[in-house]
């Protein structure tokens, strides 16, 4: 975690936003042939809630396919 970087608004409506932008974006994923992946569907969690960035979910995202 970057303490420089501010963190989420987790107001109710904040997170509804962030909730109905993952939930769109798994619709167009699904549609791709979208596989559950747990991983991603924890950090999107942990991102609707408000304990990450978005950056930060690029940075856990990408750090976790470059291991691959």
């Amino acid at each position: 975690m970057n303490l420089h970087r501010p963190r989420p608004d987790r107001s109710p409506e904040a997170v509804a936003a962030r909730r109905k932008a993952t939930d769109q974006a798994r619709a167009l994923n699904v549609h791709q042939g979208y596989k559950h992946d747990p991983v991603l569907e924890a950090a999107n969690e942990r991102y609707v809630a408000g304990e990450i960035t978005s950056d930060e979910f690029r940075d856990e995202m990408a750090a976790r396919f470059r291991r691959r």
